[in-house]
């Protein structure tokens, strides 16, 4: 069972003028203040502290800033200012990129558009503006990326591999493309290819924590957990606050089948860390530090993180998390089904 947690993250590769995204099983954006919430309109805007340039972040992005000074915009999430002439506000974000599109519809600005409707959860506009740039310009594979992240977040694994091996034969060497199929291929169960392309990924990258993450995930689908484990622990030696890999890593030690892998105190402690990088406000990272109390036999609180995820969960899965509810209600933890390897 894959455990991930629902964002965006932005790849260094430039194709033209357009960055690649690898996806992460995207959602709309976080919860915050929608008065003090903006979308950024322009590629690679900075965020400042003085003169110094703090990060930079791409086109779609959204923010939540909290202070003001002159036409600067406090994200205190990432400890910079950014100007007022890189965002819209996100209740105004469709509309700029309408007007955008009606001075100038090129393949450009059907794409940009398609990224702001990814980043509010409009997938299906979002594949017909991708659509729409790619038939204006065949050789935009940024578009044919993002189209195929917008199809597996709709379910159409495979329109997903075809535009992921459409990037990647038009040559396209970048761990993100691959990392997007293999995620494609995992969504059918196409396990072993998945990991043919985390693999590759890693090839091309050895530092690049997505496939390595990805890989653990599928690992633990097979039941190799042992290899599971080294993946997640690989991920977050290159990125100590890579919060899905924090969280897969807490559910194997919180929740796995085989009692030797179990680690209650350093479940939580890891659940812990990815629920505060997502502001306690995922609810992947909720239901991991649930078990994580359980299986520490702090019921009374996973009882309270279980309800916490229901409340935010979307219909469809609050019955799984009430389910596992039910088990700390009885004073049990949950063990993940074991995997028949046909051994």
């Amino acid at each position: 069972m894959k455990r991930t947690s629902h964002f965006l993250i932005a790849c260094s590769l430039l194709l033209g003028a357009m960055p690649l995204t690898v996806s992460a099983d995207d959602a709309p954006p976080p919860p915050g203040t929608p008065n003090n919430r903006v979308m950024v309109i322009q590629w690679d805007s900075e965020l400042k502290s003085g003169q110094t340039v703090v990060t930079r972040v791409p086109l779609g992005a959204v923010l939540d800033f909290s202070d003001t000074n002159g036409p600067w915009r406090w994200i205190g999430a990432a400890k910079g200012w950014i100007n007022e002439s890189n965002v819209v506000a996100i209740d105004k974000a469709i509309e700029y990129f309408d007007a955008k599109v009606k001075s100038e519809p090129s393949s450009q600005t059907f794409y940009e558009r398609g990224i702001a409707r990814v980043a509010l959860g409009l997938h299906e506009q979002a594949v017909e503006d991708f659509s729409e740039a790619i038939k204006r310009d065949d050789t935009n594979l940024a578009a044919a990326n993002d189209r195929g992240n917008a199809w597996r977040q709709l379910g159409k694994a495979d329109l997903a591999i075809a535009d992921f091996t459409r990037v990647i034969d038009g040559g396209v060497k970048h761990p993100g493309v691959l990392v997007n199929r293999g995620l494609a291929r995992q969504m059918k169960g196409l396990l072993d290819p998945a990991l043919t392309d985390f693999n590759a990924a890693i090839a091309i990258d050895p530092k690049f924590a997505p496939a390595w993450e990805a890989g653990g995930s599928a690992r633990f689908e097979l039941g190799d957990y042992t290899k599971a484990y080294r993946n997640y622990l690989k991920a977050i030696e290159i990125d100590g606050k890579f919060a899905r890999a924090l969280n897969n890593l807490a559910w194997l030690l919180a929740a796995c089948p085989e009692e030797h892998y179990r680690n209650g105190p350093e479940a939580v402690r890891l659940a812990t860390k990815a629920c505060e990088l997502a502001n306690f406000q995922d609810v992947g990272f909720l239901d991991t530090l649930a078990a994580a109390h359980a299986e520490s036999g702090q019921f009374d609180q996973a009882i309270a993180r279980a309800k916490q995820a229901i409340e935010k969960a979307s219909d469809e899965r609050k019955p799984v998390i009430r389910k596992r509810l039910k088990l700390y209600e009885d004073n049990q933890p949950y063990r993940q089904p074991l995997v028949d390897t046909g051994v």
